[in-house]
């Protein structure tokens, strides 16, 4: 069984005490899109967990998660959000895998993020983490994938910050990466939960633009970015 949470809204509707509430009869828990600049917050045990990039999943010891297709992850806030879970007691080795699709978030995104934003007439109020910017280059087709990160002629014309960037990442992030549709397949008797992050009007097709996200946070998304089929 597959179940999609989403916000009907602008984001803030309580999706992370719904997902946290479902999570615990899930299988897999799958984020589909977004980066940092979302997230949900748990009070679980009257410990606070903030959690942005990672499924709420992660919560529960024997609960997989996937950061799906459609997000763009930023490996320094991943890895950062993962240190402050394992403070908490949280294992998460092992569990968390990403979409060898899923595109990187690098250093040179952020700054641009904010450039273009302080050139608009009437700011949009990007967050200034390069979300915006990694959709950008997703869509022209020049965006850097997790499996493009131990590849040597997609990394050529990245600047040396960008390189030396990934140079850091890189042996943490490749024992993660997944072929996330294959992977859901697999365990396709499995109840999956799929995370929405924001909400159904922030949706770049859907949602009131200009004034959305970059990604797809309608429930179509879990399909097309999630990695499973529509039905």
């Amino acid at each position: 069984m597959n179940v999609v949470i989403i916000g009907a809204q602008w984001g803030d509707e309580g999706k992370g005490k719904i997902v946290d509430y479902l999570a615990h009869e899930a299988g897999v828990v799958v984020r589909f899109s977004g980066g940092a600049n979302a997230g949900h917050t748990i009070v679980l045990s009257g410990t606070k967990y903030a959690l942005h990039l990672v499924p709420s999943g992660i919560l529960y010891s024997d609960k997989t998660v996937i950061l799906g297709s459609g997000m763009v992850v930023d490996p320094e806030a991943l890895f950062s959000e993962l240190g402050d879970l394992a403070a908490k007691g949280v294992n998460w080795e092992g569990r968390v895998l990403i979409s060898d699709r899923a595109h990187i978030v690098l250093p040179s995104y952020k700054n641009l993020d904010k450039e273009i934003d302080a050139k608009r007439n009437k700011p949009i109020g990007t967050t200034g983490r390069g979300i915006g910017v990694a959709y950008s280059f997703k869509a022209s087709r020049d965006g850097i994938r997790l499996a493009d990160i131990d590849d040597p002629e997609r990394l050529a014309n990245l600047s040396d910050e960008d390189r030396a960037f990934l140079d850091t990442w890189r042996d943490r992030l490749l024992p993660m990466a997944v072929d996330s549709g294959a992977y859901l397949y697999r365990h396709k008797n499995v109840w999956t939960l799929f995370e929405g992050a924001q909400g159904a009007l922030l949706d770049i097709d859907t949602g009131s633009y200009p004034f959305v996200s970059s990604g797809m946070s309608c429930a179509a998304g879990a399909a097309a970015q999630g990695g499973i089929g529509l039905r």
